[in-house]
């Protein structure tokens, strides 16, 4: 139970920021449960705000919760629940709709609206986020991987590096993959092909023969990954294909679209192409 406190504290202060924003919420909360007359309001904006806080910090719900139900990684989500732009907005209108005298309201606003933009971060300033490079606001590499793999009128199966894995599916969805983000986060993290992909060097029996297990009809490789085993990968039945931007495509040569994409890529296609490959007992 200590532990799940701990826990719950930790989980606080990494959602908090700054703290300015939920500094102004607590504040709107008070001010509404002081003034607000509707009922309804008062019990979308206050109540239930409260009882979320109340239950967060519960120690008996908090260990619950993340014993059988979320673990540490998602149960701040729960603060995702109470509506906080809405209810600093509305605490805002309800502080200045009180002032009888117009300089005080455009006073009061200006500053409560400096506040507010003062609280966070220009999102434009975030590493994450980067000038998009098409109209699918996705990478273009993940995007011309996926032209390469598509076949028209069916699904197909894929295994891809660990960077592709949040787009891919947002371009095409008729490619699936042998295992999704879940393999990003640390405490998810539980396909061992997902670790026989990322291993440097990989060794192509274990990534064939976990492709084949699964169904797989495509592997993806960055161009230049150290590939070891008694055999080079196209000896397990996997021949390459082609190159899109920096990354490497091999073909399950039992897939029922082969010979399609074998002709359609014939410029580059090879099966005689070990990739980085070096023989190792």
């Amino acid at each position: 139970m200590g532990e799940a406190i701990r826990t719950t504290l930790d989980i606080y202060r990494n959602y908090e920021g700054t703290g300015c924003l939920l500094f102004l919420v607590s504040i709107a909360v008070v001010y509404l449960w002081m003034f607000e007359e509707k009922k309804e309001i008062r019990t979308i904006l206050v109540y239930v705000p409260f009882g979320i806080i109340v239950l967060f910090f519960f120690p008996l719900f908090s260990y619950i919760s993340m014993r059988y139900f979320l673990d540490d990684q998602v149960y701040y989500r729960l603060l995702w629940l109470i509506p906080m732009g809405l209810l600093a907005c509305y605490g805002i209108v309800k502080v200045i709709s009180r002032l009888n005298v117009r300089k005080k309201r455009i006073m009061v606003g200006t500053l409560l609206g400096l506040f507010l933009l003062g609280s966070g971060n220009l999102i434009y300033a975030n590493d994450a986020v980067t000038v998009t490079k098409n109209l699918y606001h996705l990478p273009p590499e993940d995007i011309a991987v996926a032209d390469v793999m598509h076949v028209d009128g069916r699904d197909v199966k894929a295994v891809v590096p660990s960077e592709m894995l949040q787009f891919i599916r947002q371009y095409d969805a008729s490619i699936k993959l042998a295992y999704g983000r879940e393999e990003l986060i640390e405490g998810w993290r539980s396909n061992p092909f997902y670790d026989a992909m990322e291993s440097n060097p990989v060794r192509t029996f274990l990534i064939t023969d976990y492709a084949m297990q699964q169904g797989v009809e495509y592997i993806v490789l960055r161009s230049g990954t150290p590939l070891v085993g008694t055999k080079p990968i196209n000896k397990y039945r996997f021949s390459f294909l082609t190159s899109a931007y920096n990354y490497d495509i091999y073909i399950f040569e039992d897939a029922p679209f082969f010979e399609e994409k074998k002709q359609e890529y014939r410029a580059t296609f090879d099966e005689d192409v070990y990739g980085n490959y070096t023989y190792r007992d």
